[in-house]
């Protein structure tokens, strides 16, 4: 018969096993059914392990994993958990289906993905190297970021220097007036030039047809009224009617013969 300390410490190692396989399903996740009517397990459920490739009860072919152990995969062997010592520290415990996840303290840094060690972080000013120590950017170079590699200092051979770089900035130039910037953008500048073109040469266009028009109207000759017309047809038909005769044929004849007779008659008074 167990005594009380026994039984304490089997409920404890109970109550861990529990904690530590909560929430964790046993047995197959996938199978197949073999000629045997057995059936072969593909794939066990997250953070079990397999025990038997077939066999007639599928929940029996895998089992979880032992406290301290996980899997990522339907392995025939759990992986022992990863322990956080020295100055890594724990952010989340391990489980049968996870691995544990560290931290590292204050001024170091994970130096890999799985933060499997540390190394000690780079302030601004500085630069890690291989051998997972911090230099100081040399001469000619700077670094503002945390734990990044140092960056050439900016050059201003031909404009004013307004602030001189150093290990933890950058230096800063004044942009000369005259000449435009990299990051100028010319394409609104093209736009706008093209249409102050266009509209110039819609301008020249309508004054060019405007003096053609009136040198064309000055150019055109002068039609007489009628009136006038009418005046100067009724002027030359008075000169034309004053010029001829207005006699008769017959009456001229006539006029003619009364003059001979009257110069007959005179000739006879003066015989």
């Amino acid at each position: 018969m167990l005594s009380a300390f026994q039984g304490l410490y089997v409920l404890l190692i109970f109550s861990l096993v529990l904690n530590y396989t909560v929430g964790a399903d046993t047995g197959c996740e996938y199978w197949t059914l073999s000629g045997t009517h057995d059936v072969c397990c593909v794939r066990c459920k997250p953070g079990n392990r397999l025990v038997e490739s077939c066999g007639r009860d599928p929940e029996k072919l895998c089992t979880p994993c032992e406290p301290g152990t996980y899997t990522l995969t339907s392995a025939w062997s759990c992986l022992r958990c990863t322990q956080c010592i020295g100055i890594r520290f724990t952010l989340k415990p391990c489980n049968i289906s996870s691995d544990t996840v560290c931290g590292c303290k204050a001024g170091y840094r994970c130096g890999d993905a799985n933060c499997s060690f540390c190394v000690t972080e780079c302030k601004a000013g500085e630069e890690p190297t291989k051998n997972r120590m911090c230099r100081k950017c040399p001469k000619g170079f700077f670094n503002d970021q945390v734990h990044s590699s140092c960056r050439e200092l900016k050059s201003c051979p031909d404009e004013e220097i307004l602030f001189k770089g150093n290990a933890t900035s950058d230096t800063i130039c004044k942009h000369s007036e005259k000449r435009p910037t990299e990051q100028t953008n010319w394409l609104p500048v093209f736009i706008a030039g093209g249409m102050a073109g266009l509209a110039v040469l819609c301008i020249i266009a309508s004054v060019v047809a405007y003096v053609k028009a009136q040198n064309k109207t000055e150019k055109k000759p002068k039609t007489d009224s009628p009136d006038q017309d009418n005046s100067d047809e009724s002027g030359i038909m008075v000169v034309e009617q004053e010029d001829c005769s207005c006699h008769r044929p017959e009456q001229e004849q006539g006029g003619s013969s009364e003059s001979i007779n009257t110069q007959d008659s005179e000739s006879k008074l003066i015989v």
